[in-house]
């Protein structure tokens, strides 16, 4: 018996004195750190007003006029006085008086208006271009000349439409209408409105009338009726509830 208690003694000495690890039990894998939550989003701070004391704030930029627009396109135009009439209803927005127009394809070049009609400054414009930008063209190509001024009317007239006893005002009275009489040519020739006799429609004439009829709301003139057979009237005004409706005639 001692000598069995001896033995198991001496094979545990031994044991711990080899120095060998015992096996560990396995450890359990990390856990990942939850990922720290994000700190809210710091409201806004108000906007604050600037402090008295260090000067106004900055102007704001006036919206560009149409006098100024038609005066960097190149149009010889000026203020006019609001023409004076016996109906208030006769009024002009923003009136002009229309001297000449620049020829966009001939820099240097310009289209007169000797009668100098007054207008509202909107019409005036699209008026403007369409000499410049589209007649004067068309008169070169065909014809072979220049166009170098244009007979019109007075522009504005306080009247009703044509010139009638009683019915609607004419957009002669906003100053949105203009008749041309004729288009004189450097060569010093006039090719009017007004057909001569029983002769057919100039192919120029008839091609600047159609054109027209993309560039203003209403395109009357010889063959129209008879308030219209020496000239042609065009204007902007507004036809019902939209401003696509066209009288093209």
């Amino acid at each position: 018996m001692l000598r069995s208690g001896l033995l198991l003694a001496a094979i545990v000495a031994l044991g711990m004195g080899t120095g060998t690890a015992q096996p560990m039990p396995p450890l359990p894998p990390p856990r990942e750190a939850p990922s720290p939550t994000p700190p809210s989003a710091a409201p806004a701070e108000p906007a604050r007003p600037a402090p008295q004391g260090q000067g106004p704030a900055p102007p704001v930029a006036e919206p560009e006029s149409c006098l100024t627009r038609l005066r960097a396109a190149g149009f010889m135009v000026e203020v006019a006085e609001q023409p004076s009439a016996s109906n208030e209803l006769c009024r002009i927005e923003d009136p002009v008086r229309l001297k000449a127009v620049p020829v966009r394809s001939r820099p240097g070049t310009m289209v007169r208006l000797g009668a100098q009609p007054v207008l509202a400054c909107r019409f005036a414009g699209p008026f403007g271009h369409w000499l410049g930008d589209l007649v004067a063209p068309m008169v070169a190509g065909s014809l072979n000349t220049e166009l170098r001024s244009v007979q019109t009317g007075p522009g504005f007239e306080c009247r009703n439409r044509n010139r009638a006893e009683t019915g609607k005002l004419s957009a002669h009275a906003e100053g949105l209408a203009i008749d041309i009489a004729g288009f004189e040519l450097a060569n010093g020739s006039t090719l009017p409105i007004k057909p001569k006799g029983e002769a057919p429609p100039d192919p120029t004439l008839a091609a600047v009338r159609t054109a027209a009829c993309g560039w203003f709301t209403t395109i009357l003139g010889p063959g129209s009726d008879p308030a219209h057979a020496d000239h042609l009237h065009v204007d902007i005004q507004q036809h019902g509830s939209s401003d696509r409706y066209r009288i093209c005639q």
